[in-house]
């Protein structure tokens, strides 16, 4: 039997709690994860982690509130789209009405867009002085979104108008509309981290990439346990790098901003007992 070995610090664990060895032992292909628990106590843990994420990003600066209601507006959009299109191979009343709401959706989305563009994007505002650049970015892919959406909802007018005539047939939304909804989702991704100090972007760009949007994703939505386990151990090396980094270096992060990171990482901790045990 090959042995794997997965990192797992315990550094914020209360004593009673810790284990001996700062190392898992186990075989990937025998962990089996009860649906219960994992329903039941490791996604509420896992979406408890995600919401506190964001909830930093907001502390950190507040055009982050923003920037993350415009991600996850698209990634909606994305996931309805995707649905639409494996689901509706003729447009019918039922796959009409889901274009329908995916057409108000990017409406919605335009409105979002526009909320940002107030005092808080002020280059005299007393969060940006220090962001200049970073602020000029964010309005170059805010208004690149905007103007990709305008354009997103134009083919879906068009979509739904030629829903029931013989120009149908000559529309081939995938090559037309996927693009562009893939290429506002990588922008907004973009967008979640640029106002961040010099010293935490690469930090959390890194956590995000490589735990929380494959935890938003593969767990959260699509509630995959297969993907857990099979991706335990870059999982915990991501976000243990990162709960290493905020808590143990010396980067200015406020005092309540660490001890909510040290809670979330006594959240993975307990996903990981129960995973392994």
């Amino acid at each position: 039997m090959k042995w794997l070995s997965i990192l797992f610090f315990i550094i914020c664990l209360p004593v009673h709690s810790q284990v001996k060895s700062t190392y898992f032992l186990y075989d990937d292909k025998e962990i089996k994860i009860d649906p219960r628990s994992f329903n039941r106590y490791i996604l509420p843990q896992l979406r408890a982690i995600n919401q506190e994420f964001f909830l930093i990003l907001k502390k950190l600066h507040p055009l982050h509130q923003s920037t993350i209601k415009i991600y996850q507006h698209l990634k909606k959009i994305e996931r309805n789209y995707n649905s639409f299109s494996k689901e509706c191979g003729k447009l019918d009343e039922k796959c009409h009405k889901a274009l329908h709401s995916i057409y108000e959706q990017s409406r919605e989305l335009e409105l979002l867009l526009l909320r940002p563009q107030n005092e808080a994007m002020s280059f005299s505002h007393p969060e940006n002085v220090a962001h200049t650049d970073s602020l000029l970015h964010l309005i170059s892919d805010m208004t690149l979104i905007g103007n990709t959406n305008y354009r997103l909802m134009h083919t879906l007018e068009e979509y739904l108008l030629t829903a029931n005539t013989t120009f149908f047939n000559f529309f081939d939304e995938r090559k037309i509309i996927e693009p562009k909804i893939h290429q506002m989702v990588v922008t907004a991704d973009l967008m979640l981290t640029p106002l961040l100090k010099k010293e935490l972007k690469d930090p959390f760009h890194s956590v995000w990439i490589h735990f929380f949007s494959n935890i938003n994703e593969h767990l959260l939505h699509n509630k995959d346990q297969k993907f857990l386990i099979s991706r335990l151990e870059e999982l915990n090396l991501a976000w243990n790098t990162f709960h290493m980094k905020m808590t143990k270096e010396n980067n200015d992060l406020p005092n309540n901003l660490i001890k909510l990171i040290k809670i979330m990482h006594n959240r993975w901790n307990s996903c990981l007992k129960i995973i392994l045990r």
